[in-house]
């Protein structure tokens, strides 16, 4: 039989997915202080962060939860995803356009980073 999903674990995953994101972007700040970046590389290095985030995040989602928690983090990181392209609703910027398709996108693949990460993270605990 199928266990529910837990939206607690869904919630607290977005919550680890956001501190490992401020914890490893205050690494990557103190490494490139003073250095002159282009946007382009800003914005891959923002893409590597959440990629890290989400997969980091779904791991020690899947050591920590009692039980197989595959699908949590997974859902967590497209809300999280779908919460990142609200800034295209509060920015007055045109870059930060949003669309259904890109969104869509965006979220498959950070459900799937985290789903990745869950799925070691129970592996190693034997679940």
């Amino acid at each position: 039989m199928q266990r529910p999903v837990s939206w607690n674990w869904v919630a607290l995953s977005v919550l680890i997915f956001t501190a490992f994101e401020i914890v490893l972007g205050q690494g990557l700040t103190r490494l490139l202080a003073g250095s002159t970046t282009s946007h382009m590389l800003m914005l891959r290095l923002e893409m590597v962060l959440m990629s890290a985030s989400f997969f980091a995040g779904g791991f020690l989602i899947g050591v920590v939860s009692p039980g197989p928690r595959l699908v949590e983090p997974a859902i967590g990181a497209g809300i999280t995803v779908v919460f990142t392209f609200f800034i295209a609703f509060f920015s007055p910027i045109m870059i930060y356009q949003a669309s259904l398709s890109r969104m869509l996108i965006g979220g498959v693949v950070g459900f799937g980073v985290a789903l990745a990460g869950a799925h070691f993270g129970e592996k190693l605990t034997g679940n």
